[in-house]
């Protein structure tokens, strides 16, 4: 299995799902995992990671190195995302495990099919999680013009890379159905399946404590400019007024690497930046109302399932809401205009009977709609039918598969799964 970080701790996004396929996979295959390490701070967790996982191949590169390269490449015609999780070092370990037999290799993230190009004739599943390329096209079109061409270009690059990554794999995994609808968009040829992302319902389980009425919270990597982006907006746009009608209102945000413009926010009156914290829930579960004001989104706010599963009213964009099929008005609250998203949060905060009934409905939501058991069976499935070449049977999408033309992989053992 190739990821583009070491996928542990799971603490963001865009390791929580790695991290679980992975220990899914390790339960009963044989597993390798392959992945960058740009955080010098995750050495330690190594031991832990491969006794869960088993073979672990982790290259550590430089953030600040890794930085400078993507935008050179940038210059020179690459995408910079490729580029900053490429590693000569890890390329050369990811060859060497190519050359053994292989029964299968998951990639997880576009940005990571560059280890596989055409050096190996074992099935490829493709984990695009959600379109990368479209986010950067996203801020293109919300971020300051000086700088949204950048992202433009960076989001058409990458649109190429994902097109390669989707035209070499066997299958491609998508988080969402509007993920695979925005895939199918640029890769109509693709046979994609729909892997929702799950919550660790035992972890994330609601607390026996009362809330704070007067605390809302945040959760996330803080120096992620969707998320930057999001705290900006509500500090600026929608905690003034609900402070305008309760004083004693604090908005919490929670998460690691604030930016300078995030660490700024917490001067002002009510308003808490915590940095790094060893545990979230202590801060979720102590408040009355989670928010996820995010103008900048694709897929699966993690953020959004773990609160609902911790028993918390969630009020939404529609970007934030995009990914999760929750009913607004029964299992979360949708708003997009800072005045109607100041007032169903000053309800909420008003009314903790109300905040206890929409929080059980969401608590009931994401164990029937996102256990990972659940969505592990559907990965299951997708490997059964990629590495032992049976009918393709009826995918999430699309309806019609595509044919296999490797005649050699009718005869294969039954899997056995090295995920690089």
């Amino acid at each position: 299995m190739l990821a583009h970080r070491m996928p542990y701790p799971p603490r963001t996004g865009d390791k929580v799902r790695a991290y679980h396929i992975a220990r899914h996979l390790a339960a009963e295959h044989d597993v390798t995992l392959a992945c960058v390490m740009d955080d010098p701070g995750a050495a330690p967790a190594l031991p832990e990671l491969r006794r869960q996982v088993g073979r672990v191949e982790a290259v550590a590169v430089p953030r600040r190195r890794q930085r400078v390269r993507a935008l050179l490449r940038l210059a020179a015609g690459e995408s910079a995302t490729v580029a900053y999780f490429r590693s000569r070092e890890l390329d050369a370990r990811v060859a060497t495990l190519l050359a053994q037999p292989l029964d299968l290799i998951l990639v997880s993230s576009s940005s990571m099919a560059q280890y596989v190009r055409e050096r190996t004739t074992t099935p490829v599943v493709m984990d695009f999680v959600d379109i990368d390329s479209d986010k950067w096209l996203q801020y293109g079109r919300e971020l300051p013009a000086h700088t949204a061409w950048l992202y433009r270009l960076e989001g058409a690059r990458l649109r190429a890379v994902e097109v390669a990554a989707a035209r070499r794999a066997d299958a491609c995994l998508v988080a969402t159905r509007a993920e695979a609808e925005l895939l199918a968009s640029f890769a109509p040829w693709a046979p994609t399946t729909v892997v929702p992302n799950g919550v660790d319902l035992e972890y994330f389980a609601p607390p026996r404590r009362p809330a704070d009425s007067s605390s809302i919270v945040f959760t996330g990597a803080m120096d992620y400019v969707p998320n930057i982006d999001a705290v900006r907006y509500f500090s600026d746009a929608v905690l003034p007024r609900i402070r305008a009608r309760r004083p004693d209102t604090r908005f919490v945000i929670v998460g690691k690497d604030p930016a300078w413009s995030v660490r700024r926010l917490g001067a002002r009156p009510g308003v808490l930046v915590t940095g790094a914290v060893p545990d979230v829930r202590p801060f979720v579960t102590s408040a009355a109302v989670a928010v996820a004001p995010l103008r900048i989104a694709r897929g699966v706010q993690n953020k959004v399932l773990e609160a609902m599963a911790m028993g918390l009213p969630v009020v939404a964009t529609r970007k934030a809401h995009e990914g999760i099929d929750a009913r607004p008005g029964e299992h979360l609250f949708v708003e997009d205009d800072p005045g109607r998203f100041a007032d169903v949060v000053l309800r909420l905060l008003a009314e903790p009977e109300r905040r206890a009934e929409v929080g059980r409905a969401a608590r009931r939501f994401v164990e029937t709609r996102h256990s990972w058991p659940a969505s592990m069976a559907e990965l299951d499935d997708v490997i059964r039918r990629v590495t032992r070449h049976t009918e393709w049977g009826a995918p999430t999408w699309p309806p019609t598969p595509p044919q296999r033309s490797d005649a050699a992989r009718d005869t294969r053992a039954a899997p056995r799964v090295h995920a690089r």
